[in-house]
């Protein structure tokens, strides 16, 4: 015990500095590190465990999280191993099939609903770290301190054997689960409750039952739940009785029990993998961010699973924050920047949380009056075609909107609803006549976008070099097959190939220009003579 003390008193003299230091290494913490590494920030991340945590996790990964994984090379690897556009089917206790959600739809260019082994997606991730040489991964080392300085954040970590080292970074950021030792250090209280509920979570393998899809069986008592695995392997979920031990759930004679309801009495090549009991938090950090440490993933919010959303609401920190780090620390912003991250990414996690918390009503009412009131509301729902398409698509899910941070509100009724939302991805032409998704065209960084028109030739020499100086990508979007006069050098092209960006333009035409960030969303839209001051707004805008 004292050579351990003694060790950690042994902090090294010589201090690494590193850009970003990253505080957990699961999907989000991962994630936000192979952003950066795109960037070429100096990164630095450290998680506790020596091993990627091998028990029952996040089975569903949706189109806004490949589009991240898409701007860092590494969606195609992930759907390499996943089962992409799964339905769910949601019945009544009674066995009626009272919502059949099968969306077809892919606006962002990638299908809405995608199942996955989550440590086999973690493998891959942490894989693509190797790509980076400015990105550290240490294992086994876990946060000990933090101070934060005039010019950046002193952290002193410690390795499994009890030595210390320390770090200092510009900034911190806590990816450490809902347990999060950095969030304890800058003192953030984590708002909301814990269902008093409790969830059998059993994972099989070698399964063999035809259902190859997500099955919602609702209960006022006993809910139970069925979710279709890549190679072979499926999730069951139970709700347990209050009268029921954590203990006895777990017992082989009450698991077989449960998994008859399931695939009956006779033989089955399944067996079970793991079984763990869970309860399910509702709950979202008061903060955000305090000084240059900030919080993401379940570090910020924790959601019920019902809504397949706790680990895709934190790829979105992740990818928020990657692009908003690089920009500042490469000098291209003002530390302003980084206020945004706050303000755009916590009123929607917590929108996120308050929707999975009512799906959790949704699969088991209070009472037999709301099951009877739910079951009436989806028979009119099946009887109405626009309320059909809405829950057959997933349009129900909140998408984000950004009306604060870098982003200009749109004036104009006409442009409401464009501007700070995510851009849509179609399929478009190259020059060199390569059919790819939209933003492999654009590059992972900033972009304007002319419909129809050149950027360049529609703004002055100052605009010009503004965006120049910031790094972004000027492109010329032109009908399929058009005999458009060539555009300006250093100009991309592309060409509608499936006519999006017309239908587009012919719903809003008083738009011709987009700006986009590099998280894809809008920050600007602009008219024919409009772009020098768009530019000018979102330079005040960068610079602050």
């Amino acid at each position: 015990m004292a050579e351990t003390e003694r060790n950690r008193a042994q902090v090294t003299e010589s201090i690494e500095q590193f850009d970003v230091v990253i505080v957990g290494a699961g999907p989000c913490g991962v994630t936000l590190a192979n952003h950066l590494g795109l960037y070429g920030v100096r990164t630095l991340i450290v998680d506790r465990s020596s091993e990627i945590l091998d028990y029952p996790r996040a089975v569903g990964m949706d189109d806004e999280a490949l589009r991240s994984f898409q701007t860092v090379g590494l969606a195609e690897l992930l759907l390499a191993d996943m089962i992409r556009n799964v339905p769910a089917r949601y019945h009544t206790a009674g066995g009626w099939c009272f919502a059949h959600v099968h969306p077809q739809e892919q606006p962002f260019g990638w299908s809405r609903r995608n199942l996955f082994i989550q440590p086999i997606a973690e493998r891959t991730l942490r894989r693509g770290l190797d790509r980076y040489e400015a990105v550290r991964l240490d294992l086994g080392v876990s946060l000990l301190t933090l101070d934060e300085e005039s010019d950046g954040v002193l952290a002193t970590l410690e390795r499994a054997d009890g030595t210390t080292y320390a770090v200092r970074c510009a900034y911190l950021v806590g990816a450490d689960g809902g347990r999060s030792t950095v969030r304890g250090l800058i003192d953030v209280r984590l708002d909301g409750k814990t269902d008093a509920a409790r969830w059998l979570v059993v994972d099989m393998q070698n399964d063999d039952l035809d259902s190859p899809y997500s099955s919602v069986f609702t209960h006022r008592h006993h809910p139970r739940m069925s979710i279709a695995l890549p190679y072979g392997h499926r999730r069951f979920e139970f709700r347990l009785p209050d009268t029921e031990s954590d203990e006895a759930a777990v017992v082989p004679e009450r698991l077989e029990e449960r998994l008859r309801l399931f695939y009956g009495a006779g033989p089955r090549r399944a067996n079970v993998l793991r079984a763990r009991v869970y309860r399910h938090h509702s709950r979202i950090a008061e903060r955000f961010k305090v000084g240059r440490v900030f919080l993401a993933g379940d570090a910020a919010h924790l959601q019920p699973p019902f809504f397949g959303q706790g680990m895709n609401s934190g790829l979105r920190d992740a990818t928020n924050l990657g692009w908003k780090f690089a920009a500042v620390l490469r000098g291209l912003a003002g530390p302003r920047l980084l206020e945004s991250y706050e303000v755009e990414r916590h009123d929607h996690a917590r929108k996120m949380v308050n929707i999975a918390t009512m799906f959790g009503k949704l699969y088991s009412p209070g009472s037999r009056a709301l099951e009877i009131a739910r079951d009436l509301f989806f028979r009119v729902v099946q009887r109405q075609p626009r309320l059909r398409d809405y829950v057959l698509q997933m349009k129900f899910k909140p998408i984000p909107r950004y009306t604060e941070g870098l982003v200009l509100p749109a004036t104009d009724p006409t442009r409401e609803g464009i501007v700070g939302r995510m851009f849509m991805q179609p399929l478009v032409e190259t020059a060199d006549r390569q059919q790819v998704k939209l933003d492999d065209a654009l590059g992972p960084w900033f972009t304007v976008i002319g419909i129809g028109a050149d950027p360049s030739t529609a703004m002055s020499a100052d605009s010009r070099k503004f965006w120049a100086d910031l790094g972004a990508n000027l492109v010329q979007v032109r009908s399929s097959r058009s005999e458009e006069a060539a555009a300006s050098d250093g100009v991309i092209v592309i060409e509608d190939l499936m006519g999006a960006f017309r239908d587009w333009r012919r719903a809003r035409p008083t738009i011709r220009f987009i700006v986009l960030r590099p998280d894809r969303y809008v920050a600007a839209v602009a008219g024919d003579n409009e772009l020098d001051s768009v530019s000018e707004q979102l330079r005040s805008l960068l610079r602050t």
